[in-house]
C-alpha cells in the first residue's frame, strides 16, 4: 500500500505542475485591441492593403501628431494610390517642423523627390534632390535621382558627372556606360549641326572607352556632313572592326562613299574581314552579293545567295535578292528595277526597339531615351 500511495502522490504532483505551467506559465496572446495602431497600419501597408493602411495612419496621426513616421508613410501611400498632390502637401508640411534630425529631413526630402518624379515635375524633383546633397554630399540615392532627372532633361554633361559620382560612391566601374553618356552629350551638338564640336566630345567618349563603337559611328557620319568623305571611311571601318555584329549599319553609306571616291573595289575586302569574324553573317553575305552584282559578276553573287539560303531558307531578303539576280540573268530590266526598290526598302530598318521597355525609335540608339539602359536596341 505504501508503494501505491507513493505512486498516487507522484501522479498528483505531475498534474499540479502541468496545470501551473499551462495556466500561469504561458505568455498571454494580445488581442487586436492591445496591438499598437501604428503597428496595425504598417502591417496593412506591408500586405498592400493601402486603403486600410491610409485609414489607420490617419487615426494614428489624430491621436499623436508627433508621429513623424506615420505622416511619411501616409504620404507614401497617397502617392502609391495616385493622390500625389496630397502626398506632396503632407511631405512639404513636415519640412517646417522644428528639431528634425538629419536622417528625418533626408527621408522627407527623398519622398518629395519621388512625389515629383511621379507627376513628371522634374525641376521640382531636382530641387529637392539637390537639398538632399546639401545635407549629405555622399548620398548615393540623391546622386542617382539627379542623374536620372538630368538624363530625362537631356542635360547630358550634368548627367555624366552624377553618373560618375554614383559609380565612385558605389565602388563600381562601367566605362562603357560613361562613354555612351558622353556620346549623348556629343549628339546634342551633332543634331544642332555643330559637327566639329560634336567630334571633340565623341573623342572624349573614346578616351573613356576605346571600344565605344557609337562614338566612331557618329564621328564618321559627322565627317560626311562636313564634306570630308575620305576621313569618314576610316571611322566607318573602325566602327565595323569594333562591332562587326552592327556593321550592317554602315554598309550603304560606305559603299556610296567608296563608289564616289572611285575606290569601290575596297568594299570586297571590307566585307571579307567582317565574315572572318562573323562567318555566315546574312547581312554581310547579302551585301557582298550586291557588290559582285554591281561588278557584273552575277554568277558569283548568285552562288553566295544560294549558299546562304541553304543554311537560312527563311531569309526573305536573300530570297528577294536572288530572285532579282535570276531575273537579271534574263535581262528583265524592269523587273530588276522594281526588285531593287524592294530590296532597298527591306535593307532599311524603319524602326529600332528597346528590348527592355519596348521604346521605339526611328534611328539607332546606344542608350535608351526612356529606361536609360545601354545596348538594348541591339539585343
Amino acid at each position: 500500500m505504501e508503494l501505491l500511495d507513493l505512486l498516487l502522490t507522484l501522479v498528483l504532483i505531475v498534474l499540479i505542475v502541468f496545470l501551473i505551467v499551462n495556466l500561469f506559465g504561458r505568455k498571454r496572446i494580445p488581442t487586436v485591441s492591445n496591438v499598437d495602431p501604428y503597428t496595425v497600419a504598417l502591417n496593412h501597408m506591408l500586405h498592400g492593403e493601402n486603403e486600410a493602411a491610409i485609414r489607420t495612419f490617419k487615426d494614428v496621426i489624430k491621436k499623436d501628431t508627433d508621429n513623424l513616421d506615420a505622416y511619411i508613410n501616409l504620404g507614401i501611400l497617397l502617392r502609391r494610390t495616385g493622390k500625389t498632390d496630397s502626398a506632396i502637401q503632407i511631405h512639404q508640411g513636415l519640412l517646417y517642423r522644428q528639431n528634425l534630425t538629419k536622417a528625418q529631413r533626408l527621408e522627407i526630402l527623398r519622398n518629395l523627390v519621388e512625389d515629383y518624379i511621379g507627376i513628371d515635375e522634374k525641376n521640382m524633383a531636382l530641387r529637392y534632390a539637390q537639398e538632399m546633397l546639401a545635407l549629405d554630399r555622399k548620398n548615393v540615392l540623391a546622386h542617382e535621382r539627379i542623374c536620372d532627372i538630368e538624363r530625362g532633361l537631356k542635360h547630358w554633361e550634368s548627367a555624366y558627372e552624377y553618373l560618375e559620382k554614383v559609380m565612385q560612391l558605389k565602388g563600381i566601374e562601367n566605362h562603357r556606360l560613361l562613354a555612351i553618356y558622353k556620346v549623348q552629350e556629343g549628339l546634342e551638338k551633332y543634331n544642332a549641326g555643330q559637327y566639329h564640336e560634336a567630334r571633340l566630345v565623341f573623342r572624349k567618349a573614346i578616351r573613356i572607352d576605346p571600344n565605344c563603337e557609337s562614338a566612331h559611328y557618329y564621328i564618321a557620319k559627322s565627317y560626311i556632313y562636313d564634306k570630308r568623305e575620305v576621313d569618314s571611311v576610316d571611322w566607318f571601318v573602325k566602327f565595323a572592326d569594333l562591332a562587326p555584329e552592327k556593321a550592317a549599319l554602315v554598309f550603304r553609306p560606305l559603299q556610296t562613299i567608296l563608289f564616289n571616291l572611285g575606290s569601290f573595289g575596297n568594299i570586297e575586302s571590307f566585307y571579307q574581314n567582317i565574315l572572318k569574324r562573323r562567318p555566315g553573317d546574312a547581312a554581310t553575305l547579302i551585301a557582298l552579293a550586291g557588290f559582285y552584282e554591281k561588278k557584273g559578276n552575277l554568277s558569283r553573287a548568285t552562288s553566295i545567295l544560294e549558299d546562304l539560303l541553304e543554311k537560312n531558307p527563311h531569309n526573305t531578303l536573300a530570297k528577294t535578292a536572288l530572285c532579282k539576280l535570276l531575273v537579271g540573268l534574263n535581262n528583265a530590266e524592269r523587273v530588276t528595277a522594281v526588285l531593287n526598290e524592294l530590296i532597298e526598302q527591306m535593307e532599311t530598318r524603319e524602326e529600332f526597339r528597346c528590348s527592355n521597355c519596348n521604346t521605339v525609335s526611328s534611328d539607332v540608339q546606344w542608350l535608351c531615351p526612356n529606361c536609360g539602359l545601354a545596348d538594348t536596341f541591339f539585343s
